[in-house]
C-alpha cells in the first residue's frame, strides 16, 4: 500500500469549521485539475508545489503511520488529509487505508478525531465511510474545472448527512458567486457551505456582502488564518 506524499506536519487546520484546531496535515501529491489558469489568468492554486506525482516520495501505509505518530505520540490532534488530492490514484488506496487505521486507533481507545478530514476538489467521488469527514470544494466557473465536477457527491454529502462535512466554493468574481447560489438551490445543499475569495482577484469585504444579501444555508466567509499567521510558507 503505497502513495505518494509530499509533505507530513504538524499546525493548525487554517480553514473552515475546524479553524485553529491542531492538526497533524499529510499533504499527498499529484492533482490533475488545474484551477483557474487561461491564456491571459493564472493559475491560483495555493499548494501548486505539490501538483505533480513527482513532487512527492512514495510511502507506505506504516511508514506514514510512524510520521504520524512522531508528530502526536498521543494521537490528539486532527488528522488533515490534502493535496494535490487525497483521492486520485494510488493516493486514494492509501489515504483510506491510513483513515481507517486512524479510526479504529482512536474510536476504540476514546480519543478525540478518530475521523481524518479530507480535503477533496471535487472531481473525485467521495465515500459514504464513517471514517471520513469531507471538505469538498466545487469548482466553480472561474476555475475552468467545473465540467470536471462529479455530480454524484452531492448525493452522496446528502446520505452521509455528517454534521462535519463541508462544501468549499473558492469565487473568482461575481458570475462564480451567482453559480454558487444556482448549484445550491439546484442540488438543495443542507452541508456547512464555505466561501474563500481567490486571492487578489476579489476583495473578501465585497464577497461578505454579496453573501449578506443571499444568506445561503448553513454558510460562512472562510480565510486562510495560516497566511495572517505565517504568509504564504510551506509547512505551516
Amino acid at each position: 500500500m503505497f502513495g505518494k506524499i509530499h509533505e507530513v506536519y504538524s499546525s493548525i487546520s487554517g480553514e473552515g469549521i475546524s479553524q485553529g484546531i491542531p492538526t497533524v496535515f499529510i499533504r499527498f501529491a499529484g492533482c490533475s485539475l488545474r484551477c483557474g489558469k487561461t491564456e491571459t489568468r493564472a493559475l491560483w492554486c495555493d499548494t501548486a508545489y505539490a501538483l505533480g506525482p513527482n513532487q512527492g516520495e512514495e510511502k507506505s501505509l506504516d511508514t506514514v503511520w510512524n510520521e504520524l505518530e512522531a508528530l502526536d505520540a498521543h494521537h490528539g490532534y486532527q488528522v488533515l488529509l490534502t493535496g494535490g488530492e487525497p483521492l486520485e490514484g494510488k493516493n486514494r488506496d492509501l489515504s483510506t487505508a491510513l483513515a481507517e487505521r486512524i479510526y479504529n486507533h482512536r474510536a476504540s481507545r476514546d480519543l478525540p478525531y478518530p475521523a481524518s478530514r479530507v480535503e477533496t476538489n471535487g472531481s473525485e467521488r467521495i465515500t459514504e465511510d464513517s471514517f471520513f469527514i469531507f471538505t469538498m470544494d466545487y469548482k466553480l466557473p472561474g476555475s475552468g474545472m467545473e465540467d470536471r465536477m462529479d455530480q454524484e457527491n452531492f448525493r452522496i454529502l446528502e446520505k452521509r448527512h455528517n454534521s462535519l462535512d463541508e462544501i468549499k466554493f473558492v469565487v473568482r468574481d461575481r458570475i462564480d458567486f451567482d453559480r454558487s447560489i444556482e448549484v445550491i438551490r439546484e442540488q438543495k445543499i443542507q452541508t456547512n457551505i464555505l466561501y474563500s475569495p481567490v486571492h487578489g482577484e476579489v476583495d473578501a469585504k465585497e464577497l461578505v456582502e454579496w453573501i449578506k444579501v443571499d444568506n445561503p444555508p448553513k454558510c460562512r466567509l472562510s480565510l486562510q488564518i495560516h497566511k495572517v499567521l505565517w504568509g504564504n510558507q510551506k509547512g505551516v
